[in-house]
């Protein structure tokens, strides 16, 4: 299977889990196969469904962190619950989201999953998914992996493997091609193009902004700024984040400077995705911090991989560089990249009463260095 293939099978999967659809899963390893599903997406009769089509009862599969969110502590990575045959949809949906008014229904046991497993590929799908990391895995009784490809087509279901899921991020970032480029004057300076990296599977794009007079894209120590998306803050100036007020500044540094590259990727909320992102604020609002709400949806503190940024250097032949940011991990994971990340440069922000916590809570749990 070529790359574009690959890419665009995932993002066939990705869609049918984001509409609520049902899709198969193997591991040719173990030659095991599962039916999975959103399980913030079930339905009244999505159980029975799941049973009678693959011959067995469904299994709840919920990632670590939503794991210690529901006290199921003693794990080291995902887990899987037994759907109990009396559970109500809201008994199902408290196991996999914070749901206010129901209590959790007892769980009789839950089943520690291997980190590289079929149950953690399927979790990985769904957060690539922008969907909570908590799915309905049923395993499909008497089908053979060499004949589950035919079972999954004569079902109408998407078909993919583990290896494609695993491998997916880092090959979709090497399909991004180079759009489109134009000149774009803005507030700060007119010595601003902007150019648009598109995916051959046709996912999300993203940009950057190349500044300065004669835009030479080869300096030995270019000034770089990799911002993620974040509507709330980079468009409507919202006061709970300090992301527009640091996009700005970033944007003037460079323009001062006559020179820069800043790269915008589509990874909104620590890239859980605007809707998760969400969710987490209506957590904060009843006490919790940044990091604590990201864990109770079950995320991580932050779920994003720069594969994207990488490949966007690359095209614009840029090896060393001097990083704007405040995060030491972001440098730690360039430079495993293989980006020569000669120098940190910091932003200040003066924090406000909305984000004073926000701001203390990437210092004193993410590292962030303020």
């Amino acid at each position: 299977m070529n790359n574009n293939t690959l890419t665009v099978k995932i993002e066939r999967a990705i869609s049918e889990l984001r509409r609520g659809g049902k899709l198969v899963v193997s591991d040719n390893d173990t030659g095991i196969s599962v039916l999975l599903l959103a399980s913030e997406l079930i339905e009244i009769n999505t159980i029975k469904q799941l049973s009678n089509l693959a011959l067995s009862r469904p299994n709840i599969i919920l990632s670590k962190n939503r794991c210690n969110a529901i006290g199921i502590k003693k794990i080291n990575g995902p887990c899987s619950i037994l759907v109990n045959k009396n559970w109500t949809i809201n008994d199902v949906l408290s196991l996999c989201m914070p749901l206010t008014g129901h209590k959790l229904p007892k769980i009789e046991g839950a089943l520690p999953e291997n980190n590289k497993g079929i149950v953690s590929s399927c979790i990985l799908l769904l957060r690539q998914s922008r969907l909570l990391p908590a799915g309905l895995m049923t395993i499909i009784s008497k089908v053979s992996i060499d004949k589950i490809n035919k079972w999954a087509f004569n079902n109408n279901l998407v078909h993919v493997n583990i290896s494609d899921i695993k491998s997916y991020e880092q090959i979709k970032a090497k399909n991004l091609n180079m759009a489109v480029k134009a000149k774009v004057p803005i507030s700060y300076t007119e010595n601003c193009e902007i150019i648009i990296f598109r995916p051959k599977d046709g996912g999300n794009e993203h940009f950057c902004l190349v500044f300065g007079k004669n835009r030479t894209l080869t300096k030995n120590d270019a000034l770089l700024r990799i911002h993620s998306q974040c509507i709330t803050g980079d468009v409507l100036d919202s006061l709970k984040c300090d992301c527009g007020q640091q996009l700005k500044e970033s944007i003037k540094m460079m323009a001062e400077a006559d020179e820069g590259v800043l790269i915008y990727l589509a990874q909104e909320g620590r890239d859980i995705g605007l809707l998760n992102k969400l969710r987490a604020y209506s957590l904060q609002e009843n006490g919790m911090d940044t990091v604590e709400a990201n864990e109770d949806l079950g995320f991580n503190d932050d779920e994003r991989l720069y594969y994207p940024a990488k490949e966007i250097l690359n095209q614009l032949n840029i090896r060393n560089v001097e990083l704007i940011t405040n995060n030491p991990k972001k440098v730690e994971h360039l430079k495993n990249l293989g980006i020569n990340v000669i120098k940190r440069i910091p932003i200040k922000i003066n924090p406000n009463k909305h984000n004073k916590k926000y701001l203390e809570t990437k210092s004193k749990k993410s590292g962030h260095i303020l």
